[in-house]
């Protein structure tokens, strides 16, 4: 059998394992949940506030109450406006908080407490507008008239960017697309770290490699993991564009279609560059509880290219960004951030992609030895050095009917439960 067919054999084996299991399903649940639930919540927050109170007392003209509630739904406001025969009627139910706000002869505005700036500013441009139809009608202006003088002149609002060109909008997709990569990168890349040492302890491994070569087995690791991460991805974010056009209070980032396809390419490279990493060092560990520590250096590097590719949202055609970008453990974060701010010339993340793919090349190679030479091992968590130095020494391996009597004996329970998937590789490899 082909290399291919084994690596896509052992990758279909992940996602169907892992697509059953609670905890995934779990996981995509909460992960639609929070997204939906960041959108909608303001838009129902804003929707059910409460209508405010005006009350109305002494000498008040009679189109003033009229006024008030268009100018509250001009500004997204919703108001009751009550009439009081006395001022001190008004007064009164401003003490017992059934109204917000007291308006006295169209001139004073009286408050229970802390005033309510939002709100004044309604009522006092109603005041005045009503005094301003007033004064024109006094003066013979006409209604039109009237309406063509005090007519708003439109106002445009625009945010600059941090770079010359680039809107705030510009900035903001990149500063979500960024986070996004490092979170999916890391969830992911864990995924495969963990699931190299619970097969390891298990010693549903040794059953695998009776048949499979060690690096094929991880790059297929890698690529069911990777797949089913861009599926549970692809769910959220077609929830999260439903909820988007269900609501009016959430306003998405604009982003260009090319950015956004080659945001996907760096999640595949890199992912396909950590994983390859995480899976070689899960190797190195024989308990669960170690695989962090072995991972450590790694998520370090990581962790540290995520804050630098903070800075190159601000200044992405530096010296140092461009450098970055270039850099196969850091492109993933900092190239889909200067392609979004613009700054990327067509041939950067051609050269970049380049090098990352010949990276991860290198990295299938050596963390297939790696992983061959510690896979096996049981007991203390091996060093790196250990590994490499051992390199001429004979392979320490186990018969195939060796490995699966110690697996069965060590772990019956997970034994039994990758069983059905463990065999179907092996009668389709052999």
């Amino acid at each position: 059998m082909s290399s291919l067919r084994q690596v896509w054999l052992v990758a279909a084996r992940e996602m169907r394992e892992r697509s059953r299991s609670r905890a995934f399903r779990a996981s995509v649940v909460v992960m639609i949940l929070i997204v939906v639930g960041v959108i909608v919540a303001p838009s129902l927050l804003s929707s059910g506030s409460a209508p405010r109170n005006i009350g109305l007392a002494g000498s008040v003209p009679t189109d003033l109450a009229s006024t008030i509630q268009v100018q509250s739904k001009a500004s997204g406001m919703t108001v009751r406006v009550h009439s009081y025969s006395s001022i001190a009627a008004g007064e009164e139910a401003t003490r017992r908080s059934r109204v917000d706000v007291l308006v006295v002869d169209a001139r004073k505005l009286e408050w229970r407490g802390q005033t309510d700036e939002k709100l004044r500013g309604v009522v006092a441009s109603a005041i005045q507008l009503v005094a301003v139809r007033a004064r024109a009608t006094s003066a013979g202006i006409s209604e039109q008239d009237l309406l063509a003088i005090v007519a708003p002149v439109p106002i445009a609002n625009t945010a600059l960017g941090s770079v010359a060109g680039r809107s705030k909008d510009d900035e903001t997709a990149a500063m979500i697309m960024m986070v996004l990569l490092f979170i999916s990168i890391t969830t992911y890349g864990n995924l495969v770290l963990t699931g190299v040492v619970e097969e390891k302890a298990s010693r549903v491994v040794e059953v695998l490699l009776a048949r499979i070569p060690a690096r094929n087995l991880l790059a297929g690791k890698v690529a069911g993991i990777g797949l089913l991460g861009l599926a549970q991805i692809a769910v959220t974010a077609l929830a999260a564009l439903v909820a988007t056009s269900s609501v009016d209070s959430f306003d998405v980032p604009a982003a260009r279609g090319a950015v956004l396809a080659w945001v996907v390419v760096w999640f595949v490279l890199g992912y396909a560059l950590y994983a390859m990493v995480y899976g070689a060092l899960g190797s190195l560990a024989s308990r669960t509880e170690d695989a962090q520590s072995v991972a450590g250096p790694v998520q370090f590097v990581l962790i540290a290219g995520y804050f630098v590719s903070f800075g190159a949202i601000g200044s992405p055609d530096s010296s140092w960004a461009r450098v970055l970008s270039f850099f196969p453990a850091t492109a993933p974060l900092t190239m889909p951030v200067r392609i979004a701010m613009g700054t990327a010339a067509w041939w950067e993340p051609a050269v970049a992609l380049a090098l990352t793919v010949l990276t991860i090349a290198g990295l299938v190679e050596l963390g297939g030895r790696v992983y061959t030479r510690a896979v096996l091992h049981s007991g203390p968590t091996l060093k790196l050095r250990d590994v490499w130095r051992d390199h001429h020494a004979p392979e320490r391996n186990v018969s195939p009917g060796r490995a699966a009597s110690s697996g069965t004996a060590r772990s019956p329970r997970r034994a039994r439960r990758h069983s059905g998937s463990v065999a179907t590789i092996a009668r389709r490899s052999g």
